[in-house]
């Protein structure tokens, strides 16, 4: 049962890294530029999609209750020369949440995922035209920052332009060209070109991440749970030769893979 919400508590953290920036507060704490803490939210956004992903609930708060502070104390730092507080975003927050919901704030009608995404971009080009700006005139492909993940870019480039009509009409042309892409990458490794195999390998990646599209699959996070997947057998692999006292590095490659497959019956439904 979540507990109610006191705006006292929230009050008290925004009070205690006011504290922190103030001289005679912490000295790492004040040198942080916007840029820094920005560089560490987007850390944080990471720990707790690995937090989320994991299922453990006390965790996911640990990591959201971090995600919160680093927030603050972007605000806390923007205010210093812009006068902004944390209300002052909140309010442009809970405005732009209501202006891009009409269907439920006011009197539109989306009963489906497709009319309301539909309803919120008409009301950001909107928004463009209000501030001077011409949204026919930028590309479909969203700006998105440098520090973006390449899965995710990828992921959301290929949507931009399936918005458009700029996409294989069935899930069959994605998988040929998938296919067109391994054998232009053998290809290359057949003629030992390190230039061509790297950028054959990013069209295969690129391939895979419209396929992943295709079935509606978000290619990081799928990534990030076969990586987890990898640990979890990899480390129960290493607990068993140290178990028995044996050199990992010296066993034929049949008995780690007997461990490997062990380890995944032992992580059954993994």
């Amino acid at each position: 049962m979540a507990s109610e919400f006191d705006a006292s508590d929230f009050e008290a953290l925004l009070a205690t890294i006011h504290t922190l920036r103030q001289p005679g507060g912490c000295p790492w704490d004040r040198k942080q530029t916007l840029t820094d803490a920005a560089r560490y939210l987007m850390d944080e956004a990471g720990e707790l999609v690995d937090a989320a992903l994991s299922g453990d609930a006390e965790h996911v708060r640990e990591e959201l209750a971090d995600l919160l502070f680093m927030t603050c104390f972007c605000c806390e730092i923007l205010g210093e020369t812009e006068g902004v507080s944390m209300l002052d975003i909140a309010r442009q927050g809970n405005a732009k949440l209501i202006r891009r919901h009409p269907h439920v704030f006011g009197d539109a009608q989306a009963h489906e995922v497709g009319t309301s995404q539909k309803l919120w971009n008409e009301i950001k080009a909107q928004e463009k035209r209000d501030r001077g700006l011409d949204p026919d005139a930028a590309s479909v492909l969203k700006e998105m920052p440098a520090s973006t993940a390449p899965l995710h870019l990828a992921y959301r480039w290929q949507q931009d332009a399936a918005g458009v009509g700029f996409d294989w009409p069935e899930i069959g042309g994605v998988k040929a060209k998938l296919q067109e892409e391994l054998d232009e990458l053998d290809e290359a490794v057949a003629a030992d070109d390190h230039d061509a195999i790297e950028h054959e390998l990013g069209d295969v990646l690129f391939s895979l991440v419209n396929l992943a599209r295709w079935h509606h699959v978000q290619p990081d996070m799928a990534l990030r749970k076969a990586n987890r997947r990898f640990a979890d057998r990899f480390q129960l692999v290493e607990e068993q030769f140290r178990r028995e006292g044996r050199d990992m590095g010296a066993a034929a490659l049949d008995e780690l893979e007997a461990a490997w497959q062990a380890a995944k019956r032992q992580l059954s439904g993994d």
